[in-house]
């Protein structure tokens, strides 16, 4: 057997791990994509992970796959080179939540690997193992196929971005009043005395003459951690300039991959963390309860150094028992240091959290306990019957299932 070294994208978890091509008796497998979730999600309880797929829709990128058919997905993530089915097990967001909803909206069928065999699933046939498939972070089984609906969203190379800046949290969510076909994401500020925001929403603009490049973003690994922990006050006052310069900007023209995939060596937190460790937070709140969503930022970040905070927003999720935070109104993600993280106090933040019905995103969660766990998630009894029936002898585990206690029987 092949061996690798898993490693989870905030460089906290990684683990020295066989490649697997079958699923033997006794043993603990996972399936994992490119190694995007910042915690333990994609990191196996036991020592393989599955490569046996029979279609490369399930390994290729998000990027790639839209590339090549020239058709924009719905609940694209932020970075390039998430799988297909990454994104099925995670059941990512993106800009354009608001309208299109979570990658659930793409998926027609699937096919999973069980130790008892394969298994084809739609909203239709199977409906309890496609429902908690999607959004199941590969504890279910394999997905070895998958077979995605084609829609009309079209991609070009130029969108027309509008910037808007303002001060307090009441601006910033009224701000957001996206149409379809339009992609909306927002910035704040959480160093300064005032909560300053930008918000940016991007236009997709058709022309015959624009000719489609696949331009990628900057990216530079460095280490400056001593801004991440706001050293003369040096990270707050990077984020003025960035507040100033956008307030003072016009619309823009960004490209695709500008618009999309945003991650660059200035926005790549891991630059200003010591040993490029870093923690995400992100969490959903339903809309009814967006009155406290400034409080709840506020409680998340006490004690704590935060580095980069965006929200979007969220329509409703399917009808699915699965384990995706996905719920109608407001997702906030927060980066941190992971040295002198505070995990006395974001356990309290936990438990604030799911007083206002908040979920906390799996695929970054890195911190989180069973208790809240099951808080958060009232739906999890549903989804542990059925997963019980699938996977009886607990084949599927990650560590992050075993954290929090989703698989004990």
């Amino acid at each position: 057997m092949k061996k690798e070294r898993v490693n989870s994208w905030g460089n906290i978890f990684n683990k020295n791990v066989m490649i697997a091509d079958r699923i033997e008796s006794g043993k603990n497998y996972l399936s994992v994509g490119n190694q995007n979730s910042y915690g333990d999600a994609s990191i196996p309880k036991g020592k393989y992970i599955l490569n046996h797929y029979e279609s490369k829709n399930v390994s290729t990128s998000v990027f790639d796959y839209q590339t090549d058919n020239m058709l924009l997905l719905f609940g694209v993530p932020g970075k390039s080179n998430v799988t297909i089915g990454g994104a099925i097990a995670a059941d990512t967001h993106g800009k354009d939540n608001h309208w299109g909803g979570s990658f659930s909206k793409n998926v027609k069928k699937i096919k999973l690997a069980t130790k008892k065999g394969c298994i084809v699933a739609d909203r239709e046939n199977n409906f309890d193992v496609f429902q908690t498939t999607v959004g199941g972070y590969g504890l279910t089984g394999s997905i070895v196929d998958v077979e995605l609906y084609e829609n009309n969203l079209q991609i070009t190379n130029i969108y027309d971005t509008e910037i808007t800046t303002g001060i307090g949290m009441g601006g910033l969510l009224s701000d957001c009043n996206t149409k379809f076909g339009e992609y909306w994401v927002g910035w704040l500020n959480l160093l300064g005395k005032e909560l300053q925001w930008v918000s940016k929403k991007s236009k997709p603009i058709f022309n015959k003459t624009i000719k489609f490049v696949e331009k990628k973003g900057n990216s530079f690994p460095f280490n400056i951690h001593l801004v991440g922990t706001n050293q003369l006050n040096s990270l707050n006052i990077i984020n003025n300039m960035y507040y100033l310069k956008n307030k003072n900007s016009d619309n823009k023209k960004l490209n695709y991959y500008e618009t999309f995939y945003p991650l660059s060596y200035l926005t790549d937190t891991r630059n200003i963390s010591a040993q490029r460790k870093i923690v995400q937070v992100q969490f959903s709140i339903p809309e009814k309860n967006e009155k406290f969503l400034e409080k709840i930022i506020y409680k998340l970040i006490n004690k704590q150094h935060p580095l980069l905070c965006s929200i979007k927003k969220l329509s409703e999720k399917e009808n699915f028992d699965n384990l995706s935070f996905h719920q109608k109104g407001w997702t906030v993600a927060i980066d941190f240091p992971y040295k002198n993280f505070n995990l006395e106090e974001i356990q309290k933040f936990y438990s604030e959290l799911s007083k206002y019905e908040g979920k906390i995103y799996l695929a970054k969660d890195s911190t989180l306990n069973s208790l809240n766990f099951r808080k958060m998630y009232p739906n999890f009894e549903k989804w542990s019957m059925i997963v019980k029936e699938l996977d009886p002898n607990n084949i599927f585990q990650s560590s992050q299932s075993v954290r929090l206690g989703l698989k004990n029987w």
